[in-house]
């Protein structure tokens, strides 16, 4: 309960008000974070199946024309979103699984300050998990459905609400899984505008941040991490080069490269946007036998403006190795900065 009262308040606080500035290429933003346990099912599972309390969610979303999916554009009690979701299976016996959704998403009021949703979309996976006494991060691509009850709290912050919300998650060779979630979550009616007009003529932001990076295998420690990267924002999108220091586990990673991402770029307020970024990583492995590959690099980070030159951020990424036991979760806080323009 403690977390969610924190989460209130960071939402809430998310950088004052946006601009009611209307404009046809800009619809709303979303943004929820939820906590929840549930259960997996199928066959040759053994063990406790419950999700041990640590079930987790993170959507980002951005409102599309609802005449895309043949619904009437002046209605007011109803949208249409495209969400990017990270979500956290819990921690059943000998199954730790999360991965990536991109869901659309229906949203319909429903009166007396509650709205419905209902989401679904294709769902990527990766399950740490024990066979025949090694441990390995096994893929899967399933769907991930969801149905949600939204209860409006305006009276802290316009578009603030409680979230409670059913997760399914279907996998064709898989265990499938279906947990309860609650949380809290802002829908950003009014977004500003892109600061920056096309990647051709956008200013060069050059930063650095530091962090943590954990292999995704039980028993490994958190190591310092760091990145140098350049970026480059147009519009809705942006490009980045960056070089990755992920640190030494000691036992199974010791990877060093260089990433290339594309990014989807969504304000939410004047002094706050949302990022979701994916591309190629080419690294060196200094442990196990796998030692230069490409691998795929994919990040959600979040940036907080602090003058017209210098922006704060907050970084998770996942580093997809497609190689077994060698994934990483890397979370990192960074300052960028503009030059030219």
């Amino acid at each position: 309960m403690k977390r969610l009262c924190c989460l209130t308040a960071v939402l809430a606080a998310a950088g004052g008000a946006p601009a009611q500035t209307p404009d046809a290429d800009r619809r709303g933003a979303y943004l929820s974070f939820q906590h929840g346990n549930g259960n997996i099912y199928g066959d040759d599972l053994r063990g406790d199946r419950s999700m041990s309390w640590r079930a987790g969610e993170l959507r980002l979303g951005r409102e599309l024309d609802p005449a895309l999916l043949g619904l009437d554009r002046t209605r007011r009690d109803s949208s249409v979103r495209i969400d990017f979701v990270y979500n956290n299976e819990g921690h059943p016996d000998n199954h730790h699984r999360d991965g990536f959704a991109l869901q659309a998403t229906i949203t319909r009021a429903l009166g007396a300050g509650f709205t419905g949703e209902l989401s679904a979309g294709p769902y990527s996976t990766y399950d740490t998990t024990m066979v025949n006494g090694v441990e390995i991060n096994e893929a899967s691509r399933g769907i991930l459905s969801s149905v949600a009850l939204r209860y409006r709290l305006d009276r802290w912050t316009p578009g603030l609400h409680l979230r409670l919300a059913y997760n399914h998650v279907w996998m064709r060779r898989a265990h499938r899984s279906h947990a309860v979630m609650i949380g809290v979550g802002r829908q950003f009616a009014s977004v500003p505008p892109y600061t920056e007009g096309t990647l051709r003529q956008g200013r060069l932001w050059l930063g650095a941040s530091l962090g943590s990076s954990k292999t995704t295998q039980t028993g490994r420690r958190a190591v310092a991490s760091g990145t140098l990267e350049a970026k480059q924002y147009g519009g809705k999108w942006a490009l980045s080069a960056k070089a990755v220091l992920e640190g030494d586990d000691e036992v199974m990673v010791d990877r060093r490269g260089v990433a290339v991402q594309g990014w989807f770029v969504q304000p939410v307020t004047r002094n706050w946007q949302v990022a979701v970024g994916f591309g190629p990583y080419v690294a060196r492995n200094r442990r196990g036998p796998h030692r230069t590959g490409v691998h795929g690099l994919l990040t959600m980070q979040a940036e907080r403006k602090l003058d017209k030159r210098t922006k704060a951020f907050f970084a998770l990424s996942r580093v997809k190795s497609y190689q077994q036991a060698n994934d990483r979760d890397v979370f990192h806080v960074g300052v960028m900065r503009a030059f030219g323009g």
